[in-house]
């Protein structure tokens, strides 16, 4: 029954019969059908399994509808399309909806085609399969009189991307370079035809998800001759993300992993307390390569989630780094015949790693504090170099602010709390092996545990200020002022070498810290003198009374601001009154009365008595 319902439920217009006249046109918009299709149905969600179950479900009906079933009963015999049935829309429909289905199964087995070969087989005949049918389709539209320009087109440009599709994936990228060159021509032609505003921007995206594609195979085509550009490539991950093209960002970080094994072959050592140390180990010189375009990979990132993701994929890099350098020192410890030369070499690159591993650990906590510092008032004042990145979010962080689905409030304890990992990174830093001997670089660490020990401080006193403890507020911003001499003394004797942007906002950080210390002594004088004047106040609040009880205060209420003001109190509330008072004869008991039996009227007896009573009684 639940099938029934969900059949019955995605019967569209399409499937129904409907009688179409030989020589009438028609049009099929293949984009608009396949993009409706895989938004209701898996798509949006990468489902393809479900889009796939779909796509099989809809071709039943379709042929179900049009009576075009392979074969009678227990008898199968395959029909085929010719240009001469095509009297109905709905055959081109069968041909697309068959192509979509051997698509969305390739894709389907996608995420297991690089660890198993015969899975990788499947997914080629399927996508093969798939581009048979999208050639037969545009065939179709061709050589079908009844086909108007448009559908030629679309058949055209859907041919074109499945072919570029499956050559991409069979590493032909010179074939699947005209493909999608075609496809997105075509599709740039027919946005610029359309009048329809919505189906423009749907023909418009369609052209722009292609691009990546383009511009990857022709990085493959130039890497093939010799040139190799590792931004081009980077901007290209960057595209393909902002797209939703998870298999061809895959593809690219592959790529960018052998760019960077192939940089990582000429590093052959590095520079750690001024001397060479040479680096054997080849994860240890992908994650130096990868470090050195760190920096530039942050400065495209459009988002902080996007910085964020790009430190953790390096953190978790240094981490395999440092792993794999302690066992190389554990198996040449365990050796007999150890070199205390290599040891030693070992230890000063372990040493180097692990210096670079905490350098990007408080860059990534000190970008993290920047971006919640920008919810509060001061945000925009602080932000300096470090926000330069994210100045994309800025808009958007406003945009949804707007719409009420913004970042949940940050507390001022919330950025001490990140400061204090800072500055614990800061102190591991200076307890790494050989440090004791580079005077010039523990005094630049020196420098900036007082820079971030201000920061903390300041966001410390923000924490009482907020609570209105002024006096506390005030002594902690004038700790700060003295932290940020001092770093900035220090800072002077020496150059720094690292988190030098980083730094950069002590500068910034002294001019909010004069505005919030007046505002705080101004806060803690007026909560002072006005004590007095706020218990009058309170006791003339005057907003529970209605007007006319209050007469001779000269004080304006809220009730009488609101809508409905508050003039008399009705309905009146009870008052006393004096209640009617009882009386009791006590003296009726001896009081003597006149005998009045003489003035009384005799009544007459007998019958004429009765009879006068009878008629004139009164």
């Amino acid at each position: 029954m639940a099938s029934d319902a969900t059949t019955t439920s995605e019967a569209s217009v399409e499937d129904l019969p409907v009688a179409t006249k030989p020589d009438e046109p028609f049009c099929v918009e293949i984009l608009l059908i396949i993009k409706d299709c895989q938004a209701q149905h898996g798509l949006r969600h990468a489902d393809y399994a479900r889009y796939r179950s779909y796509c099989a479900r809809r071709i039943h009906r379709i042929r179900k509808s049009l009576h075009f079933q392979h074969g009678h009963k227990n008898r199968y015999t395959q029909k085929k399309i010719t240009v001469e049935k095509v009297t109905d829309v709905r055959y081109l429909h069968l041909v697309l909806m068959s192509a979509e289905r051997a698509w969305s199964y390739a894709m389907e087995l996608r995420p297991q085609s690089n660890t198993e070969p015969r899975t990788r087989f499947t997914l080629l005949k399927k996508l093969r399969r798939a581009e048979e049918y999208a050639e037969e389709l545009e065939s179709l539209c061709n050589a079908c009189p009844q086909a108007d320009a448009r559908s030629k087109l679309e058949a055209q440009a859907y041919s074109a991307w499945m072919h570029g599709t499956r050559q991409f994936e069979l590493k032909e990228y010179k074939h699947a370079l005209d493909s999608f060159r075609t496809a997105r021509t075509i599709y740039e032609r027919l946005s610029g035809a359309l009048v329809d505003g919505e189906q423009q921007k749907t023909y418009l995206s369609r052209a722009q998800e292609v691009e990546p594609n383009i511009q990857y195979c022709a990085y493959q085509i130039g890497q093939a001759q010799g040139t190799t550009d590792i931004k081009k490539l980077m901007e290209l991950r960057k595209q393909a993300a902002a797209m939703s093209g998870e298999f061809l960002a895959a593809e690219i970080d592959q790529a960018l992993s052998q760019v960077r094994e192939k940089q990582a072959a000429r590093l052959q050592e590095v520079s750690w307390h001024g001397d060479m140390v040479p680096v054997r180990n080849e994860k240890v010189r992908v994650f130096l390569i990868h470090v050195q375009d760190s920096k530039s990979e942050v400065e495209r990132a459009g988002t902080h989630e996007a910085c964020m993701e790009l430190y953790d994929s390096i953190l978790s890099e240094s981490q395999q780094a440092v792993q794999s350098l302690q066992e190389d020192l554990k198996l040449e410890n365990s050796n007999k015949r150890r070199s205390e030369t290599l040891v030693g070499q070992l230890q000063q690159l372990l040493s180097y790693v692990s210096f670079i591993r905490l350098t990007k650990t408080a860059e990534r906590n000190i970008l993290m504090a920047q971006h919640m510092s920008k919810q509060f008032s001061f945000g925009c004042q602080l932000s300096g170099s470090l926000s330069k990145p994210l100045e994309e979010e800025k808009s958007e962080a406003t945009a949804a602010s707007t719409n009420g689905s913004g970042p949940k409030s940050v507390k001022p304890e919330e950025v001490v709390r990140v400061y204090d990992l800072v500055l614990q990174n800061v102190s591991d830093m200076m307890d790494l092996d050989g440090m004791e001997d580079d005077e010039q670089l523990t005094r630049e660490l020196s420098a900036l545990r007082l820079c971030f020990r201000s920061f903390r401080c300041f966001f410390s006193a923000e924490t009482y200020n907020a609570v209105k403890k002024w006096r506390e507020a005030v002594a902690l911003y004038d700790r700060t002022s003295l932290l940020l001499r001092d770093a900035e003394s220090q800072m002077v004797q020496c150059s720094l070498s690292i988190l030098k942007e980083e730094a950069a906002a002590s500068g910034r950080l002294s001019d909010v810290v004069r505005a919030r210390l007046c505002a705080a002594q101004a806060s803690y004088i007026l909560d002072s003198e006005a004590a007095t004047v706020t218990d009058k106040m309170k006791a003339l609040d005057v907003s529970d009374k209605a007007l006319l009880d209050r007469l001779d205060c000269i004080a304006v209420g809220k009730g009488l601001t609101t809508g409905q003001p508050n003039i008399i109190a009705f309905p009146p509330e009870f008052e006393p009154v004096a209640c009617k008072p009882l009386v009791f004869d006590l003296a009726a008991n001896h009081i003597e009365y006149p005998d009045l039996k003489n003035r009384v009227e005799q009544e007459q007896g007998g019958l004429t008595g009765f009879v006068k009573g009878l008629f004139w009684s009164k």
